[in-house]
């Protein structure tokens, strides 16, 4: 039977980088929040000490930070005619579990995008004409533009003390950093990583022939930091361990060491972990989330109604959760794949109708994307 919990104000959906960031503002604004997490708690002290944070075997080879197949299982064809079969061990496509999602075990490499990407479309028709993308191609703009998120990409840095060399500040380039950039309205909190012998070397060649060299933007730190919510990081010690593997020496920004500690000794903020949301629930007209039902690690059901209802997990758990939740529609597309076409296809009727009786299944994937294309381009060595 369904246990009903008392209302909050708001119910996230997974707390990693995006849950924690949203509940770290609505709790500032005085909401009463509570995240659920399917994985398990995740702090750097007790789950990443230095004595054992550098564990190949466990991280990089188990996989101990990423999600399991038997939690959620994920299939995968190549074409419409093939049946979709499970994915039995992860490749670079690595979907996280436990607090802190992917943010735990990123690499911490911190880019923005360029002002053309987010105008794609306009930016190659502008360039090579017309019809230079095939009609078949779905390219678009955003809608929103590289000015538009700025100040929110700056914000972001900020939190995280991210090392680097600005290249545009307002308009004004700057001598050593990204000259490509778009232009952002201050420095990047820390200084770049010191460079070893063998980057040095190369900076200096690439520089004399001509080239603009630049250090990588790193949420892997250069110095101590202390961001806006008093949270303090410490310097990179190039361990080398950052993809794979959690970081013991609280220099690599993550939710663990940039939020929570804040976010935890709120008393209108409440994780629960090892909690899985089974569907969003709807009132009676089907177009407003009263809450959500979620099993704990003994099997209870729960309910937990709110007002407002965040999807912050993974994103094709985002869109799967939505669609067993009767939101929206699952539909076919044409399967075409010429010029790197995105595609978002779901599975024939007898997976769709397992999919939509709650079934865990993800037998859906997207193909290409707009840097692929990119890459195509470059290799072309197209001119305008």
């Amino acid at each position: 039977m369904t246990k009903k919990l008392p209302a909050k104000d708001a119910v996230i959906i997974g707390l990693g980088w995006t849950g924690s960031i949203l509940a770290e503002a609505l709790t500032r604004a005085g909401l009463d929040v509570v995240a659920i997490e399917r994985g398990p708690w995740r702090d750097t002290s007790t789950d990443f000490p230095t004595t054992y944070a550098p564990d190949e075997l466990r991280y990089r080879v188990r996989h101990d930070l990423f999600l399991r197949p038997a939690q959620e299982t994920m299939t995968f064809r190549n074409n419409a005619s093939q049946t979709a079969l499970p994915i039995r061990s992860w490749g670079s496509f690595m979907p996280p579990n436990g607090v802190g999602g992917g943010g735990v075990h990123w690499n911490a490499e911190t880019w923005r995008f360029l002002p053309s990407d987010f105008e794609l479309k306009t930016h190659l028709t502008g360039r090579y004409g017309a019809k230079f993308l095939p009609e078949d191609m779905t390219i678009q703009d955003w809608g929103v533009s590289y000015d538009d998120l700025e100040p929110h990409y700056d914000k972001f840095e900020y939190l995280c003390g991210t090392s680097g060399k600005a290249g545009n500040i307002k308009g004004a380039k700057q001598d050593g950093g990204n000259p490509f950039e778009g232009a952002r309205s201050r420095d990047y909190p820390t200084p770049p990583q010191k460079q070893p012998y063998g980057p040095a070397l190369f900076r200096q060649a690439a520089k004399e022939m001509g080239y603009h060299p630049f250090p990588q933007p790193s949420g892997n730190l250069s110095e101590a930091y202390t961001n806006p919510l008093g949270v303090t990081l410490g310097p990179c010690t190039f361990c080398g361990f950052c993809e794979w593997f959690g970081c013991g020496n609280y220099s690599k920004a993550s939710p663990q060491t940039t939020l929570l500690p804040v976010l935890m000794r709120r008393p209108n903020f409440e994780a629960r972990t090892l909690c899985e949301v089974s569907r969003i629930n709807l009132d009676g007209t089907k177009k407003r989330a009263t809450g959500v039902t979620y099993v704990d690690s003994s099997g209870e059901e729960w309910e937990q109604p709110a007002d407002l209802v965040l999807l912050c997990a993974f994103q094709l758990f985002n869109v799967h959760l939505l669609l067993i939740s009767g939101v929206g529609a699952p539909y076919e597309s044409e399967h075409r794949t010429r010029h790197g076409r995105p595609q978002l296809f779901l599975p024939g009727d007898v997976e769709r109708q397992r999919l939509l009786a709650g079934q865990v299944l993800q037998s859906f994937h997207c193909v290409g994307c707009h840097r692929i294309l990119r890459r195509r381009i470059q290799r072309r060595q197209l001119r305008p």
